[in-house]
């Protein structure tokens, strides 16, 4: 019986093909701010359509294929309304992915995907050749880029919150540090969660100027310092657990460990750190973390150098850096979370 669901290699190629078309119409539903007109309640194509500014032929037509791929619900007479899915393309909604949407389907990852095949013939990152700076440098340059990449990943770090703390116990922890921690999005929910604690959001200059709303809005802006700064120079001393969330994939394994080493010198031995990326199977499989495989190619796109890791290359890296052993902690998500601690500093490295 389990062979009737396989499908067909030529069908399973194609549908792969199509993808794109789905991420577009996505996009497209974002940019027209769909979701927050239907906020209202149901809507024909017609109606929509002049609330956007749209044709409504073609905007019906856009409707009923993201109805098709569970975007949105399609009534009797022509009429389209909000489903859960739906509700997350909102704006200002709990956990709104409307910002992840149009940083992860948007016109500039467009255009650097365009150019994925000299990539993987050359083994040189596109936004090198096409851009000739990191996003980093780039988003510094460009205001409204560097804002919509704060609100993709607060996007993110949102969806995250809840199974991060249903896999690991962050009860004890009194003082944490978010490394790279974006607007503060993870840690403002950690803190929300567990009162006694205080919190330390460090990034750059440039990107920790939106955390004070967010931290606000949670109501727990009293307990967090913000400290701006780059991790390739040092980050704050003494926090009992030292969180980086998505910070190590968009860096060769060098740029890694230096961050990790100044993580190491920033801790106490009894400080714990906690690598929060997807850990890559050490065989790829069909199936089996395909998605976290693809988040990898994206790597290989926005970041020099940078990738996913099995757990025998987050070991090296960390053990490089002057920590010992990993525990590895699945979360219901592709995300696990990578714990280490220090080893005496100078202790000599494991055998």
């Amino acid at each position: 019986m389990a062979e009737e669901n396989v499908v067909p290699p030529a069908l399973m190629l194609r549908q792969l093909a199509f993808v794109m078309r789905a991420s577009r119409a996505l996009y497209a539903a974002a940019e027209l701010n769909i979701a927050d007109f239907l906020a209202s309640g149901p809507m024909t194509s017609a109606e929509l359509a002049a609330a956007v500014g749209a044709d409504a032929a073609t905007l019906r037509r856009l409707m009923r294929a993201l109805v098709a791929h569970g975007v949105f619900e399609e009534e009797t007479g022509d009429r389209f309304r909000l489903n859960a899915a739906g509700e997350l393309m909102r704006r200002d909604v709990p956990g709104s992915q409307r910002a992840a949407v149009l940083f992860t389907a948007g016109n500039t990852q467009w255009q650097l995907w365009s150019d994925f095949l000299e990539c993987v013939r050359t083994g040189r990152a596109v936004v090198e050749r096409v851009f000739g700076k990191t996003i980093f440098e780039r988003n510094a340059q460009n205001p409204e880029e560097a804002e919509l990449f704060s609100q993709a990943m607060a996007s993110f770090s949102a969806a995250l919150s809840a199974p991060l703390m249903a896999a690991y116990d962050f009860g004890s922890i009194r003082r944490i540090a978010d490394i790279g921690g974006g607007t503060g999005r993870l840690l403002a929910d950690l803190l929300a969660a567990h009162r006694n604690a205080r919190g330390v959001l460090f990034d750059l200059p440039n990107i920790v100027t939106g955390a004070p709303a967010i931290l606000a809005a949670s109501g727990v802006e009293a307990r967090c310092e913000i400290v701006g700064g780059s991790f390739f120079d040092g980050v704050p001393p003494g926090a009992d657990a030292y969180v980086l969330r998505a910070i190590l994939h968009d860096w060769d394994d060098d740029r890694a460990v230096a961050i990790l080493a100044n993580c190491r010198k920033a801790m106490t031995d009894k400080a714990i750190l906690l690598i929060v990326e997807r850990v890559l199977p050490e065989k790829a499989v069909p199936g089996l973390a395909a998605d976290s495989y693809l988040i990898d190619l994206e790597m290989l796109v926005n970041a020099p150098g940078g990738r996913e890791r099995t757990e025998a290359e987050f070991r090296a890296i960390v053990t490089a850096a002057g920590f010992g052993a990993i525990r590895v902690v699945p979360t219901t998500t592709a995300t696990s979370i990578v714990e280490a601690r220090p080893l005496e500093l100078n202790a000599p490295p494991p055998v």
